[in-house]
């Protein structure tokens, strides 16, 4: 993995989906960062990554990930429409 690509990240708060802008020992940064949620129709994004927070936010920081690993294709797809809201 590596800087721009588009991966998942495990936390204890949840997973995130996000391009990775940054990643040392201080956290993780994502760009455009999405929350896996799961519900009756299957798995998508929540509005926002909290539930007080931007909506929308551009960036987060993760500062206790559990791992970070490259992101299924159909995910990444389903985030990029998401964030561009162009459908692929």
């Amino acid at each position: 993995m590596k800087d721009k690509d588009v991966v998942t990240v495990v936390a204890a708060t949840g997973e995130y989906v996000g391009r990775m802008v940054k990643i040392d020992e201080t956290g993780i940064v994502l760009e455009k960062p999405r929350l896996i949620t799961y519900n009756e129709e299957g798995m998508g994004f929540a509005q926002g990554i909290a539930m007080t927070g931007n909506p929308d936010p551009k960036e987060v920081t993760i500062l206790s990930a559990v791992f970070v690993t490259e992101c299924n294709e159909e995910i990444v797809k389903a985030w990029q429409t998401a964030t561009s809201g162009i459908i692929l």
